[in-house]
């Protein structure tokens, strides 16, 4: 009996697994206004310039930072944090972006 319990507890966490990276991958969408920046489904867009995009998000927060999810949706998509001046830049290749976080509010603003 001991035989088939690893096979399913393996198959299980796989399971887990792939449920898991699903609903992170699918939580997060491109915005190619945002030179593809990744911006939560769930947030609400507020205000929009030249400049960036402003938006209503419960899960922001301006002592943590971002949520877990969303800092591995960004490595998930090839955007690596970077030391800014004042907050922290995203960049991929030769794009950057500003991603500032205050209580309930994201701002997703292009670096040039």
């Amino acid at each position: 009996m001991k035989k088939f319990t690893w096979p399913i507890v393996l198959s299980f966490l796989v399971l887990i697994g792939g449920i898991s990276a699903f609903v992170l991958i699918s939580s997060y969408k491109a915005d190619a206004e945002l030179l593809d920046f990744p911006v939560p489904q769930s947030a609400t867009l507020v205000e929009e310039n030249e400049f960036g995009k402003n938006y209503d998000w419960p899960k922001a927060s301006g002592d943590n930072e971002i949520p877990w999810s969303y800092q591995w949706a960004l490595k998930l998509n090839d955007w690596e944090k970077v030391k800014g001046e004042l907050t922290p830049i995203y960049q991929q290749d030769d794009k950057k972006i500003d991603l500032i976080t205050t209580t309930d509010h994201l701002s997703i603003l292009k670096v040039e």
